[in-house]
């Protein structure tokens, strides 16, 4: 979903980039972005998808190095990553409790294995290892 901006943003990364974000700009639309090519080498930016809070220049221009150094025809993938990375929960952020259980009921059902960043979220760990690591075994 996408959340049009208040107040929209504009950026110049250059024609190159402009350039890039603009060929993009389906893939950017249905990961929540809205943007539009201004001058020769400048964006504006009019939405973002509604989970990003905060950093939304600093987000495109994240997606723009990740295209810009990404294997070409692979935008989509790109584009996904880097939007749920900045719109993953964070350490330190504050949480509501019925989002944490909702969210660690994913994890224990195994709804959810990784984080966006594809480490795993959680680990199996036999009574044996346990016992290892308690030092009841050698």
């Amino acid at each position: 979903m996408s959340q049009t901006l208040l107040t929209p943003l504009s950026w110049s990364p250059g024609a190159d980039t402009a350039e890039l974000l603009e060929q993009n700009a389906d893939a950017l639309e249905a990961a929540g972005f809205e943007l539009e090519r201004f001058g020769e080498d400048g964006v504006i930016l009019r939405a973002v998808p509604a989970d990003l809070i905060g950093g939304e220049l600093a987000a495109l221009e994240e997606l723009a190095e990740a295209l810009k150094s990404g294997p070409a025809g692979d935008a989509r993938e790109e584009i996904l990553h880097t939007v749920a990375c900045k719109a993953a929960i964070k350490a330190g952020s504050r949480s509501d409790p019925a989002e944490l259980e909702a969210l660690a009921a994913a994890v224990v059902s195994g709804q959810v294995r990784y984080c966006p960043h594809g480490r795993p979220v959680s680990v199996r760990l036999t009574k044996a290892e346990l016992d290892k690591q308690f030092k009841r075994i050698v």
